[in-house]
């Protein structure tokens, strides 16, 4: 059997959270498993997901500048040790290396504001896709409601056409057939009076 879009919702979760999700889709809506609310829930959770990875990136970021920064003091740790050896003919290359290591750490906080600033303009743009899912949502919701009450008024017109149409139908019927009694009553009535005369 091929596998839905309500299966790939329910892919990681435990039997238990499959039959819970399953029974809220019930609940809101008796029909197909590719119908709205599995497909709203598939952008919910793609949503999710793409949230979800935000903190990832941040600390992979962190980790990356924490390494590099590591690094660039293990550097500069080794050539102070040297400093002392070298003497200060060494100090212009140690200014160097100072100035490079300032400016990596430049680029490295540059980089940082940079990721906060497309993690901030991400989440803004799914705040705005969630509040776009619930006003379709609602509106859905509503038009559901206004054409299930025009509905039900079709249907009780429809039944009280239907309640006329038999009301009138009994009465032709009941016409009909103290007509055709009467019609007999007259007709045995002028043979019996025929045949005593």
């Amino acid at each position: 059997m091929e596998d839905t879009d309500f299966d790939f919702l329910c892919k990681e979760l435990s039997a238990d959270e499959a039959k819970r999700l399953r029974k809220i889709f019930v609940e809101w809506c008796d029909g197909d498993e590719n119908g709205f609310p599995v497909q709203m829930a598939l952008l919910t959770l793609a949503q999710w997901r793409a949230s979800a990875s935000i903190p990832r990136a941040l600390n992979d970021s962190r980790k990356w500048l924490e390494l590099h920064l590591a690094a660039y003091r293990q550097q500069t740790a080794m050539l102070i040790n040297d400093l002392s050896v070298v003497g200060e003919n060494q100090a212009d290359g140690l200014a160097k290396v100072v100035q490079a290591h300032t400016e990596t750490v430049k680029h490295a906080s540059v980089a940082i504001q940079d990721q906060l600033r497309r993690t901030n303009e991400a989440a803004k743009q799914i705040t705005k896709q969630l509040e776009d899912g619930v006003s379709a949502w609602n509106r859905a919701k509503s038009d559901m409601e206004a054409g299930r009450e025009r509905f039900q008024k079709a249907c009780k017109e429809l039944d009280d056409r239907l309640t006329l149409r038999e009301l009138r139908r009994d009465w032709f019927t009941l016409l009909g057939v103290i007509s055709i009694g009467i019609v007999i009553g007259v007709g045995a009535g002028v043979v019996i009076a025929f045949k005593y005369h």
